[in-house]
């Protein structure tokens, strides 16, 4: 059943107009979302003493069913949907989740209230105990066994190190390090640095992959906090504790990520950085054993801020000179307090055309709006979330102009998986095409 058919629309558009006394949370149940729903709610205690949070826990479809691999599960948002019908629902206030978990696209209604500044984003390699002494993954024995649960991580780790074999696995992080603890199968495992980093078992990992061994996932170690759009009390008290540049960040990523139409069915990889408001966003996509990779790269400058309309002209990573879509620059009377002028009224149209006015002049009162990506961002940084959004945009563009739509559907075509969290079952009838040919840029 779709999301929207679950609750009424007209449910999620009264606006709020005061802050309850207490705020609910949703969170899923496992130690992990409980800890970052926590550090969530720890954040929000610094800045507002007087708030009681109930934290309301709840099981997802991705959660509850474990003897089936994801993909034969089938349907979008297998971790998010349950959380998110909640706040349709008015159950909660708003819900926090891992933000590489949450589809690029949000249900009509709902909005990403604040990014959490990002943790370590890359992957890591915990090994068995029997491998204490190696130091590096191609020190591993031929045909050791590596537990992950994603296709983008196979994909890459087979293109570097075809010397290693693959086994899904699934379960809570707990339940992971269980079965390499015990069940005697498995040499390594892969997961993502920041979920064992905030569980503080940071002595667990091996191995930390770099760049040039694993993209990472797009998000991956940022954390969002989702709540309604008309909310705009929730929206104001989670402002404070967005983290902008985080935000700019994986509003490239996941532009990048929803270009393509990856979601979480094929192996895609990004990685990037923001230092000084220079942007540089990279982006791959990878056949499903690793033997093809188209890889570009592209830097944007922030401060960027043309007049509203034009098209400048900016340099794709490919070598393609593209227009890109028109940025906002907020004019001087944009701020606080200052009435709504009919520039401001055309510029909110273009982020989000349905809004009310009354809702948008509730959080212009606050120097914040909501950016067209789904995610509530100060007024003045609007320019710059334009920009971020151009460069994912343009980053993908520039990979399916040279075959990525090919590569992907590919991977699609060869039913190995539906989503990118189930590893593929290797059909040993057929030829794997040889070993991986090495990484190289723009290759």
């Amino acid at each position: 059943m779709d999301l929207m058919q679950t609750t009424q629309h007209n449910e999620v558009v009264q606006t709020t107009h005061s802050r309850p006394s207490v705020i609910n949370v949703g969170s899923r149940c496992s130690q992990l979302a409980l800890c970052q729903t926590e550090l969530v709610i720890n954040r929000l205690k610094i800045i507002n003493p007087s708030l009681g949070f109930n934290v309301i826990k709840m099981s997802t479809k991705g959660d509850e069913i474990l003897d089936k691999a994801l993909s034969k599960i089938g349907g979008k948002s297998l971790f998010t949907k349950e959380l998110e019908v909640a706040l349709y629902e008015k159950k909660v206030d708003f819900v926090v989740h891992s933000l590489k978990d949450l589809p690029t696209t949000l249900p009509p209604g709902l909005v990403i209230g604040a990014v959490i500044e990002r943790d370590d984003p890359r992957d890591c390699v915990i090994l068995h105990k029997k491998h204490n002494a190696i130091k590096r993954l191609s020190d591993l024995p031929k045909g050791s066994v590596i537990g992950t649960s994603s296709l983008r991580r196979i994909s890459q780790l087979s293109r570097h190190f075809p010397h290693l074999t693959f086994e899904n696995i699934r379960g809570n992080l707990n339940t992971r390090l269980r079965k390499l603890d015990d069940d005697n199968k498995y040499d390594g495992i892969v997961l993502a640095v920041a979920g064992i980093d905030r569980l503080g078992w940071q002595e667990r990992i091996s191995l930390y992959l770099e760049k040039q061994d694993m993209l990472y996932a797009v998000s991956q170690g940022a954390m969002a906090v989702e709540c309604r759009s008309d909310d705009t009390a929730t929206l104001q008290l989670l402002s404070v504790i967005n983290h902008a540049e985080t935000a700019i960040r994986v509003t490239a990523e996941r532009t990048f990520m929803r270009k393509l139409d990856g979601g979480c069915s094929v192996p895609i990889g990004t990685w990037s950085t923001l230092s000084e408001d220079k942007l540089v966003v990279s982006g791959a996509v990878f056949s499903s054993n690793g033997s093809e990779m188209l890889f570009t790269e592209r830097e944007d400058l922030l401060t960027l801020a043309p007049s509203p309309g034009t098209l400048p002209m900016v340099q794709d990573g490919s070598g393609i000179t593209m227009a890109s879509p028109p940025y906002h620059t907020p004019p001087q009377n944009l701020r606080p307090g200052s009435p709504m002028s009919r520039e401001l009224i055309d510029i909110v149209h273009d982020q989000y055309p349905t809004f009310s006015l009354r809702t948008v002049r509730e959080l212009v009162e606050h120097n914040l709006i909501l950016h067209r990506s789904g995610i509530c961002c100060r007024l003045d940084d609007l320019t710059k979330f334009d920009v971020a959004q151009t460069s994912g945009a343009l980053l993908a563009s520039s990979l399916l102009s040279r075959g990525a739509k090919a590569v992907l559907d590919k991977v699609r075509a060869e039913g190995l998986v539906q989503n990118v969290n189930q590893a593929p079952v290797k059909d040993s009838s057929k030829n794997d095409g040889g070993p991986p040919r090495k990484k190289s840029k723009d290759s």
